[in-house]
């Protein structure tokens, strides 16, 4: 440094150290930027000592970052003797700081620059301090929540965009007004309960309550509320954090009125719903199910409902519910259920998957239907339509042997019937006592052709395809009168005509297995038979004045809980549409039948039979 200018260095370097007791750096720089002085707050502010700062350029030390180009500022120190902002210096550390600065030129006499006073004050936490509160402001200002901030007194301090948005009140309207301002009437005492837990330090989380708009309306928020506290830890406030969750509400209260509505429906629905999540548990049974087993929802949910399923179906009917579960399908399965009553009574059970709006699967649901008495019902008519065949069998198998009795047995017995009475007839020139003996045998032989015509008249009378009910009727009761000793009277019209053959044969079997009752229960020595046309029926009365039934043997004929001969008698008329009535007491019995005449050409399903000869 020149010895023109040696005079002020040594002034300023007196003022600098004046100053080296403080806390910011404070250095002095030549004309060149070289610095010449060096204070003891720069060597503790950067770790440079004296020595290795003394001669280096400030700039090139520091390795300084600019908040404008250099020629911009050293443009504004020049033309204005100072200049001051914010720069970025890196220590001996590495460490960046930042530092507000302020330069001042000293000039000479002659205007010249003498040297540059640069005084750096550490501001880097006050700018980390100032980013945070930044950072946290933009946050605050552009939550969808609303924040406010107020005393402990109740007064808001602050008041973000979204409580703008959410309450109607601007920054101005609301900032230095009582939180009461978006508090309705009856829920006051809300304010005083918070307030006095926030000055006990109790943080409040998620509170549901109502809060009041500027035009009036009143919504439903969620609010947090924080206590805030000063630097030494007294509470001064509180920060609220306020959610609007009226569209929440409304969408509960919906769904709330959508189940509702839902589990009204199906309580009132005829069958038994279930559903079940995506676990495959079951959370949900309507009134009907829980009617049926006897059981609370609670013993029902999860997997509760097996209980009750018979322990026969139990694995068909789970391996049906999961397969179809994970490959997300219908089903449809019959299994027995344990009904309250503590029987087991079987169940038609559909089960169909759920998918929310926008497909995500949820469960699935299903109905179930009793059809225990359908069941029953459908497999009595199969027993029924077992029992038609078995007696359809029959007839063709009795029609068989008839036939084989007629044809062969008949034809041969006659045959031998002629071939002894031809031998007696010779016998009786060479050995009358042969011819005597011969003469027994003829009647062996025509007692057993009388016995087999009569077996096989029972198995299938021949006139019945040959001339019709009437004729059969009359040949039969003649013979079962002659073997019984009965009197049977039969009333049938002559101009009766034919019916259609298998008709015929129910009408026959009809009349037959009812005398064959009154023959072995009744002690009957009457019987009166009646078969007649009725429009487009044929009834038929059987009656007998025997001992008659008991009130309970008639009641159980009557729900066919007994009575073999009865039930083939309703099985034949089960065929045709036609319907029994059986009445008794003390003198006797009578049987009424009613068969609806079908639209067939009689004698389209008759074979013939032969008779005897």
């Amino acid at each position: 440094m020149t010895g023109v200018h040696k005079p002020v260095e040594e002034a300023l370097e007196e003022k600098a150290r004046l100053l080296d007791l403080s806390n910011d750096a404070i250095l002095v720089r030549d004309a060149s930027d070289r610095i010449t002085f060096w204070n003891k707050g720069a060597t503790d502010m950067y770790g440079f000592s004296r020595e290795e700062a003394i001669g280096r350029v400030s700039h090139d030390l520091f390795r300084t970052e600019f908040p404008e180009p250099i020629e911009t500022i050293t443009q504004i120190l020049l033309q204005e003797g100072h200049w001051a902002g914010e720069l970025r210096h890196t220590c001996a550390t590495g460490a960046i700081k930042t530092v507000s600065t302020r330069w001042v030129v000293e000039r000479d006499a002659s205007g010249n620059i003498c040297s540059i006073l640069e005084s750096n004050r550490d501001i880097t936490e006050v700018k980390h301090a100032e980013e945070a509160q930044n950072q946290l402001a933009a946050i605050v200002e552009s939550s969808d929540d609303a924040i406010i901030s107020k005393k402990l007194s109740g007064v808001i301090i602050n008041w973000n965009n979204s409580a703008e948005r959410m309450f109607g009140f601007t920054a101005a309207e609301a900032i230095g007004k009582h939180i009461t301002l978006i508090i309705p009437a009856d829920r006051l005492k809300e304010e005083d309960e918070i307030l006095a837990r926030l000055r006990r330090g109790d943080r409040i989380d998620h509170f549901q309550t109502v809060r009041r708009r500027k035009d009036g309306r009143l919504i439903d928020v969620s609010v947090s509320i924080s206590p805030l506290r000063d630097s030494t830890g007294k509470i001064t406030g509180a920060s609220k954090i306020a959610r609007d969750i009226t569209a929440q509400k409304q969408a509960e209260q919906s769904l709330r009125e959508s189940e509702q509505r839902y589990r009204t429906v199906t309580d009132a629905a005829p069958i038994m719903v279930w559903m079940s999540g995506t676990d495959k548990l079951c959370f949900y049974f309507n009134k009907g199910w829980l009617d049926f087993v006897g059981r609370t929802l609670e013993e029902e949910a999860g997997c509760g409902w097996a209980a009750n399923v018979h322990p026969d179906d139990v694995d068909r009917c789970w391996q049906t519910y999961s397969s179809n579960f994970d490959a997300r399908l219908p089903f449809e399965m019959e299994y027995r259920l344990r009904h309250h009553s503590g029987l087991y009574r079987w169940i038609f059970d559909r089960g169909v998957p759920r998918f929310a709006t926008d497909g995500a699967f949820e469960g699935f649901v299903g109905g179930c239907l009793d059809i225990h008495d359908r069941k029953e019902a459908t497999e009595k008519i199969r027993m029924a339509d077992e029992s038609l065949r078995l007696i359809k069998v029959q007839d063709e198998e009795r029609r068989r042997i008839a036939r084989e009795f007629h044809d062969s047995a008949g034809q041969t017995l006659t045959v031998l019937g002629l071939n002894l009475a031809q031998l007696v007839q010779d016998m009786k020139i060479i050995s009358p006592e042969l011819a005597r003996e011969g003469k027994q045998i003829e009647e062996v032989v025509q007692q057993l052709h009388r016995e087999i015509r009569t077996a096989s008249y029972l198995l299938h009378p021949p006139l019945l395809d040959e001339a019709g009910i009437k004729a059969a009727l009359s040949g039969y009761i003649q013979g079962v009168g002659e073997r019984s000793g009965m009197a049977i009277e039969l009333n049938i019209s002559e101009d009766f005509g034919r019916l259609p053959g298998d008709l015929e044969l129910a009408i026959f079997r009809i009349v037959q297995e009812c005398l064959t009752n009154i023959h072995r229960h009744a002690e009957s020595k009457t019987a009166w038979i009646r078969v007649a046309r009725e429009n487009t029926n044929v009834l038929i009365e059987v009656r007998d004045e025997g001992k008659g039934m008991s009130p309970e043997r008639l009641t159980e004929i009557r729900s066919h809980a007994s009575g073999v001969g009865i039930t083939g008698i309703r099985e034949r008329l089960r065929r045709f549409g036609g319907e029994v009535t059986i009445e008794s007491n003390g003198s006797g019995t009578a049987v009424y039948a009613k068969i609806p005449i079908p639209n067939e050409d009689p004698l389209a399903d008759v074979e013939p039979l032969r008779a005897a000869v």
